[in-house]
């Protein structure tokens, strides 16, 4: 985007075009697949990106997608596992990943998120009808951070 409020619509315009002209292909053929959009807005509002992610083929491989959303100070992941109940629902986080894991044999669901800088400390969870919110309180970027010493 060049500053053109518009560029944004025309972009999205284009993305369409794509997306209708793939869907008419596939399913002419028998083999439709399941794509997604990603669109990253900063905290100062400001577009960071739009790109295209493949996305789970079907329910049917357990594997749901994780939203990561920044709002303020906090970081929040959001997952859809239907079926799962809170007790079966098993978080980890390895280094700058949320691992996701529940449900039982039937239903597995296995899943990562990639997160900004948090205190993993500050985790809180909630399971309500299905849906997964974990939060954590941002730590400050390291180009945000003052340096001591210097005036």
């Amino acid at each position: 985007m060049n500053g053109n409020p518009m560029d944004m619509f025309e972009e999205m315009d284009e993305m369409f075009a794509r997306l209708f002209t793939r869907m008419d292909r596939e399913f002419m053929t028998g083999n439709p697949q399941v794509y997604g959009y990603r669109i990253v807005i900063g905290n100062d509002g400001a577009r960071e990106g739009m790109h295209e992610i493949p996305a789970p083929t079907s329910r049917l491989t357990h594997e749901p997608v994780a939203e990561v959303h920044r709002i303020g100070d906090e970081t929040k992941v959001v997952a859809e596992l239907p079926g799962a109940t809170d007790e079966s629902v098993r978080l980890d986080v390895k280094e700058n990943t949320l691992v996701i894991d529940a449900g039982d044999a039937e239903n597995h669901y296995h899943t990562t998120a990639d997160l900004p800088l948090v205190d993993t400390a500050s985790m809180q969870r909630s399971f309500r009808n299905g849906v997964l919110e974990v939060t954590f309180r941002n730590l400050p970027d390291a180009a945000s951070v003052p340096e001591s010493g210097k005036n």
